[in-house]
């Protein structure tokens, strides 16, 4: 008598699956169910609702605000630089710009830059407003370009990012006129 070949029962697969197994089952009730398993197995999330903002070790902005303001009102440009700007200060101008200067080294040469092309014959300061994470300060100065010789008018509001005590971003905002 000969011996018959018992077939093999092969398994159907799907095109793209590889094998069967447990979680490929799990996937055949669709993606939504997978995902409602995962997000059961996370923690639950803390409960909503405000956190505390904190700016680091050393003077928080508002004081950081205050004294800027205080050197600058008078005169003393110098010592906020000295003191008040991190080593990594990132500076960004405004519209009509749209540049940013990365490191305290390259943010000095663009203050000396614009000090060599400008004659200043007033500033005012108006602020500073303070929140969370820093300070903002409007300037109005008359100014003259000396590469043209034409004297205008400024007005621009400067946004300061303070973290541990030191100034680590500005960003000038420039009136528009619109």
């Amino acid at each position: 008598m000969a011996k018959k070949k018992k077939k093999k029962k092969k398994d159907k697969k799907k095109p793209g699956r590889k094998g069967n197994d447990s979680k490929k089952r799990r996937d055949r009730k669709g993606p939504k169910a997978a995902s409602k398993k995962a997000a059961q197995r996370r923690k639950p999330a803390a409960a909503a609702g405000p956190k505390p903002i904190q700016t680091g070790k050393a003077p928080a902005p508002l004081e950081v605000a205050r004294r800027v303001a205080e050197l600058l009102r008078a005169g003393k440009a110098q010592e906020v630089e000295k003191d008040w700007l991190a080593p990594g200060i990132e500076s960004v101008e405004g519209v009509g710009v749209s540049l940013a200067w990365n490191g305290k080294k390259a943010v000095l040469d663009k203050y000396r830059s614009w000090e060599a092309d400008h004659e200043i014959h007033d500033m005012k300061l108006e602020g500073p407003w303070v929140g969370a994470t820093g300070f903002a300060l409007k300037y109005r100065i008359d100014v003259t370009q000396k590469s043209t010789g034409q004297r205008s008018q400024m007005e621009e509001i400067a946004v300061y990012t303070v973290r541990n005590g030191k100034i680590t971003r500005e960003e000038f905002h420039f009136a528009t006129g619109a």
